[in-house]
């Protein structure tokens, strides 16, 4: 097993593979007085098309999701839940863009609990009747989620700012998604991702490394693993410009919401790795909008908004920025956020200040054993590895540097969605 240290920090992450292929990664704390586990798997709602022995697929949009609803079901009559209500733990699984999740968090009883997590996952059991039943929860789901208001500006959003990436789309997919999807994709989609050399266990607790290997290896070598066949995901080209300037909603809000959004081609930042890209891009969203800014605090005592927030993200080939906005005064909050995005600063004090706050940050979040599985897991789906020096990296960030990435961001291709009231 190897011991993989984060430097500066103090702490140590250890790594094996089990004998069927699953990567393990156990964080030890032994002052935790409960623990945490995530079985991940690299399949999200954008992996519906792709290649496998020459053959090309497709299945329907938001079977990610739909896979992760079925996988509760361990038999006609037995569901994940009966599992774990005896063991008294918490369970739960998401399904993002880019993986699943299967969770549980419980303060005792390591091995029942990894075991019923395992035993669970890792069980074909699907039949055209469960998938049946599914579809009208799921669709009943999706309605609910399109009542949200935020829900809808974030993907109307992703529709104006992407042509081709599957970003744009539901990750639960729409009604008529889920109705066409058969017990042939779920067993496609099982059989070709739900392979332990696609997955990922991480462990985050009071626990013994050495063990949880053991306890892990005694569990899969009971089960039988078809080949992994590595497949491979359909990539698309998408294109450098937004698919529209501005997008307007009609919803029932009490307070008016915008999404302000740049696309930014990647190409003149490519000696950036997408670490150290996406720490810069951080500190300049915080500096120019974030909590300590001197536009929010302008923003804020003049009740031109209630709320403000700041996101990117990094792509192969692009960098998505957006701006997220509440406000009783919509438009002049949309023209001070734009105005700020055309002349973004930072100065040297600014930047060793978030730096500082940042490392501090990183070494807080190993008190907790859930966000420290978080970071573990955000790191494996993101950047395909461990990042056992971000406190070195945090360091080694200029001033030149950030201004360089500054200068990239320009507001040609941008995009505004509002939601307005509805009159």
């Amino acid at each position: 097993m190897e011991q993989i240290k984060i430097k500066g920090i103090d702490e140590v992450i250890y790594y094996t593979v089990a004998k069927c292929g699953l990567p393990i990664y156990v964080w030890k704390q032994e002052y935790a007085k409960s623990f945490y586990l995530s079985l991940n798997v690299h399949y999200g709602s954008i992996h519906t098309e792709f290649s496998l022995d020459g053959k090309k697929y497709k299945v329907p949009q938001g079977i990610a999701h739909f896979m992760e609803h079925i996988k509760f079901n361990v038999d006609k009559d037995t569901t994940a839940n009966d599992l774990f209500d005896p063991l008294g733990s918490d369970i739960n699984a998401f399904t993002t863009f880019r993986y699943t999740s299967y969770l549980v968090y419980a303060t005792s009883k390591i091995k029942e609990n990894l075991n019923a997590l395992l035993d669970y996952v890792y069980n074909p059991y699907f039949t055209k009747d469960m998938i049946k039943k599914e579809k009208g929860i799921i669709a009943s789901e999706i309605n609910m989620g399109k009542d949200q208001p935020y829900n809808r500006l974030y993907f109307a959003f992703n529709e104006a700012m992407y042509h081709k990436e599957k970003y744009k789309y539901l990750i639960t997919g729409e009604v008529e998604d889920i109705k066409n999807i058969e017990l042939d994709d779920i067993l496609l989609v099982y059989d070709t991702f739900y392979h332990p050399k696609n997955m990922f266990l991480i462990v985050t607790g009071n626990v013994n490394p050495y063990e949880i290997e053991q306890m892990v290896n005694d569990n899969l070598n009971q089960k039988e693993f078809k080949e992994y066949k590595e497949p491979k995901i359909l990539l698309v080209k998408e294109p450098k410009y937004v698919v529209k300037k501005e997008v307007e909603m009609d919803s029932n809000v009490e307070v008016e919401k915008a999404k302000i959004g740049l696309k930014i081609p990647k190409k003149s930042l490519r000696d950036f790795d997408n670490v150290k890209l996406n720490i810069i891009l951080n500190i300049i969203l915080s500096s120019n909008f974030g909590d300590s800014s001197d536009l929010k605090e302008e923003l804020l005592q003049n009740n031109i908004i209630t709320f403000l927030s700041t996101s990117r993200f990094v792509l192969d080939d692009y960098i998505i920025i957006d701006v997220t906005v509440e406000s009783k005064i919509l438009d002049e909050a949309i023209r001070k956020i734009i105005d700020a995005l055309e002349h973004l600063v930072i100065s040297e004090e600014d930047l060793k200040r978030k730096i500082n706050s940042s490392i501090a940050t990183l070494v807080l979040n190993y008190e907790d054993v859930e966000n420290v599985n978080n970071m573990i897991q955000n790191y494996l789906v993101y950047y395909h590895k461990l990042i056992p020096d971000l406190k070195e990296i945090y360091e080694s960030i200029t001033l030149e540097e950030v201004r360089e990435v500054i200068d990239a961001i320009d507001t040609k291709e941008m995009t505004v969605v509002t939601m307005r009231k509805q009159k």
